[in-house]
């Protein structure tokens, strides 16, 4: 299939699928079947399409909050969804007239039937701050399915797992290690956590006891601004990594400066890149590694086309995602991991030029072909006509 054919399909078509579908489910007999297959059931449970949550808990831990999530029963929502340790949810937020979502890794176990996540005091972050000074015991959210694959695999995977976290990037490794001591999960976890001081370890006891629990669990702190005994000193360089991965698949999570940082350590050590998982990491932020590749300062105009037919023309800055200029607008688009991974806010890029970091690039090859974008990594290198299909 030629790459002129592709492009001389209209979008707009296959943008009537859906409202096709609805208009012919609508339309059908309002009497209950009789029976409804298992497997239908099971896809209901594991991938709602929202899920209806109320605040049950807030614990303050240093510089950052933990939030207990249970089902809003009043809405209709009566379990939450399963999923695997490691895995994140996104939150569907509305901040002074910006539609957005932000993604959380589950800090909770899978087997106790309530999601907990942890929301770092970020200077200068739009939603966590939003989040910390107004979530409260009693609070209702819309949160999406569980997502993403950062998570144990035994057909993919090591028996043992090196753990690197930093900071708040403790989340998904205290999931996997409630797992293991649980029963849920069955596999070695060596886990290495910077931190800056010991002051700023996070969960720092319930690691110890975990620890303690299980002979599987092993937990190396690595302080970067204090010395102190019983704990290394420095950054988490190839010669500690080395220590512990001898045959072990290395899993990594922390912020987008301490990914470039631990791919070279890693590069040094020579490990597959089979043998390297990492999570999903938020939204991306330009910095030295796209110096040249954008113009800053500019405001460029983009033209949103969505599937409910309505054409929105709103301004985008150069500095941020084509995603965050749709949201800022007020606009419900579709997104989860908010780094190229999951693909969720998938445009069509009908005109226009827009630059991908090569770290985010993760489109299927037919997507590159036939002008498909990931809207959440790509940034205005001019004006721009999108099309996508909101929510």
């Amino acid at each position: 299939m030629s790459k002129d054919y592709l492009n001389s399909v209209p979008a707009e078509r296959f943008a009537t699928i859906i409202p096709r579908r609805r208009a012919i489910i609508e339309s059908a007999s309002a009497e209950m079947p009789r029976y409804e297959y298992n497997v239908n059931v099971l896809a209901r449970d594991l991938h709602p399409k929202v899920q209806h949550v109320v605040v049950s808990d807030v614990k303050e831990l240093f510089n950052a909050r933990l939030y207990t999530l249970v089902p809003d029963k009043e809405l209709g929502t009566d379990k939450l969804a399963y999923f695997q340790a490691g895995q994140y949810i996104s939150l569907d937020l509305s901040i002074d007239g910006s539609r957005l979502t932000r993604p959380y890794s589950l800090c909770s176990a899978p087997s106790t039937g309530e999601y907990q996540i942890m929301v770092k005091n970020m200077k200068n972050g739009f939603a966590s701050e939003y989040i910390n000074s107004n979530f409260r015991v009693g609070t209702k959210i819309d949160v999406s399915e569980p997502s993403g694959f950062f998570y144990h695999e035994p057909l993919r995977d090591s028996g043992k797992v090196v753990g690197i976290a930093g900071g708040s990037g403790i989340a998904p490794f205290i999931s996997m290690a409630r797992a293991i001591v649980s029963g849920i999960e069955d596999f070695e976890l060596i886990l290495l956590y910077g931190s800056r001081t010991e002051e700023e370890i996070l969960f720092r006891e319930e690691l110890d006891e975990l620890e303690k629990k299980c002979s599987k669990i092993k937990v190396i702190h690595v302080l970067s601004d204090e010395e102190r005994e019983g704990y290394r000193h420095g950054f988490i360089s190839a010669d500690l990594i080395g220590e512990f991965c001898e045959d072990g698949s290395v899993f990594v999570c922390g912020s987008q400066g301490m990914y470039d940082y631990i791919r070279k350590e890693t590069d040094k050590l020579g490990l597959p890149i089979k043998r390297v998982r990492f999570d999903a990491y938020g939204e991306y932020r330009l910095g030295k590694r796209d110096e040249g590749k954008v113009e800053t300062g500019k405001v460029y105009e983009l033209t949103v086309k969505t599937n409910d037919g309505l054409t929105h023309v709103i301004p985008a800055r150069s500095d941020e995602s084509i995603l965050v200029a749709v949201e800022r607008a007020g606009i419900k688009a579709p997104s989860k991991c908010r780094s190229g991974e999951c693909g969720w806010c998938r445009a069509r890029l009908v005109s226009g030029e827009v630059y991908i970091p090569e770290m985010t690039e993760r489109r299927r090859q037919y997507d590159k072909v036939a002008g498909y974008i990931h809207a959440c990594c790509s940034f205005p290198l001019s004006d721009c006509v999108i099309t996508i299909n909101c929510e």
